[in-house]
C-alpha cells in the first residue's frame, strides 16, 4: 500500500503509455455509453426555457428551436416607441418547436403574451366525461330508444352494414343548428372506398367519413345562396377498421369558425365571418349513417359507432398557457388563435 501512495505521488503513472492507453480503452465506450443515454432520456436533468420576441429580427429564423411560422394572420414586423417588437395577429398562426435533443417524457409549458390570443397545444386530452352535455347517446348499450332507424347491433356493436342502415332523431328538424354547437363522436370506419358516408349529421351541418379525411361541413350558410364551408382531416388505409373520436365545432359570432379535432389531434379551423347556418336548408331530423345530400346519391356508412354526444355551446375554452407531457411522435406546432386583430408580443416556452 505504501509503494502504491508512494507511485501514485510521484505523477510517474501520467507519463505512462500502457496508463494511458488502458484510460482511453475503458473511457471511450463509457463517455459513448452515457453520451447515448443522455439523449435517449432526456429531460433528465434537463430543464431549458425557449424565448420568442415577436417581430424582431429573429423570431421566424427556422434554425431556432422555437420559433413563429410566417401566416397570411400576421402582420409584418412592428417596433412601438418603447422599442419593442410586435406583430399583429387577426385568424390562426403556428409556432413551431424543433429541439435538438431527443426529449422523452418531457413535460412542455407554454404561454402568450398579447391580449385576446390564445395557444392551443398540437394534441388534447380531451375527456368526454368532463362535459354536461344536452343530449349524449351511448351505443354500447344497444341502440337508443330515441331514434328509429334499421341500424342493428352484432356482437355488442352498433352496426352500419352500408346497405341501407341509418338511424333518424324523430322531432329534431328545428334542433341543432339555431346556436352554437359540440358535437362529440366515437366509430369504426370500415368502407375505404366512398367519399360521403355520414357518421352524424343534421342535413345543414354534416361529419363525414370519407375515403382519404374525415370532413366537418357547414351550410349553406345565410341564404340558399350562401356558401358552404369544411375542414378535413386526412387518413389513409391505416385509418380504416379502428376506433377513432372526433369533436366538431361550431361557433357563430361576428368572426364564426368551425373546428374539428380527430383523435385528440386539431385539423384545422375555418373562418366565416358573421354568416350563420341558413336554418331553410333541408328540413332533416338529425341522423347517424346516410344523408340525402346530394340528391340522395351519398353512400352508407359502413362501420360502427359507439357514442354520439352534442351541446349547444363551444366546449374548449382558449387559455393563454398550456401544460402537457411531450410526444415525440407529435409535430410540435402549437396554434395561435385570435378571433379579432390581436397584439402578439412574446412567447415563452418551458421543456423540463
Amino acid at each position: 500500500m505504501k509503494n502504491f501512495i508512494k507511485h501514485f505521488k510521484s505523477g510517474l503513472w501520467l507519463k505512462s503509455p500502457i496508463f494511458w492507453a488502458r484510460f482511453f480503452a475503458y473511457a471511450i465506450p463509457l463517455v459513448f455509453l452515457l453520451y447515448v443515454m443522455y439523449m435517449n432520456f432526456l429531460p433528465f436533468g434537463y430543464n431549458k426555457t425557449f424565448i420568442i420576441n415577436v417581430g424582431s429580427k429573429e423570431d421566424t429564423d427556422v434554425s431556432k428551436e422555437f420559433h413563429l411560422e410566417p401566416s397570411r394572420s400576421l402582420s409584418d414586423a412592428t417596433t412601438s416607441q418603447d422599442g419593442s417588437t410586435y406583430r399583429k395577429l387577426n385568424g390562426i398562426a403556428y409556432a413551431d418547436f424543433k429541439p435538438n435533443a431527443v426529449l422523452k417524457n418531457a413535460k412542455i409549458t407554454v404561454s402568450v403574451e398579447g391580449d385576446g390570443i390564445s395557444i392551443m397545444p398540437p394534441v388534447i386530452n380531451f375527456n368526454p366525461n368532463t362535459i354536461n352535455w344536452d343530449y349524449s347517446w351511448d351505443f354500447t348499450k344497444g341502440i337508443p330508444k330515441d331514434f328509429i332507424g334499421n341500424a342493428f347491433m352484432f356482437d355488442g356493436e352498433a352496426t352500419f352494414d352500408g346497405k341501407g342502415t341509418r338511424l333518424e332523431l324523430p322531432n329534431s328538424v328545428n334542433k341543432f343548428e339555431n346556436k352554437a354547437l359540440s358535437i362529440y363522436v366515437e366509430w369504426k370506419p370500415i368502407n375505404s372506398n366512398d367519399d360521403a358516408q355520414q357518421i352524424v349529421g343534421h342535413y345543414n351541418w354534416e361529419l363525414w367519413q370519407n375515403k382519404d379525411n374525415v370532413e366537418f361541413r357547414v351550410g349553406r350558410m345565410s341564404d340558399a345562396k350562401g356558401p358552404s364551408y369544411s375542414l378535413k382531416y386526412p387518413v389513409d388505409t391505416e385509418f380504416f377498421n379502428k376506433k377513432h373520436s372526433a369533436i366538431a365545432i361550431y361557433n357563430p359570432s361576428e368572426n364564426g369558425y368551425i373546428d374539428l379535432y380527430v383523435d385528440g389531434i386539431f385539423a384545422g379551423r375555418t373562418y366565416f365571418g358573421p354568416e350563420k347556418i341558413w336554418v331553410g336548408y333541408g328540413k332533416e331530423n338529425l341522423s347517424l349513417g346516410w344523408t340525402p345530400f346530394n340528391y340522395e346519391k351519398c353512400p352508407h356508412l359502413k362501420g360502427y359507432v359507439y357514442r354520439v354526444s352534442i351541446v349547444n355551446n363551444s366546449i374548449l375554452i382558449p387559455e393563454s398557457t398550456i401544460s402537457y407531457n411531450l410526444d415525440e411522435s407529435l409535430d410540435t406546432a402549437f396554434l395561435l388563435i385570435s378571433n379579432s386583430t390581436s397584439t402578439l408580443k412574446r412567447l415563452k416556452l418551458h421543456v423540463f
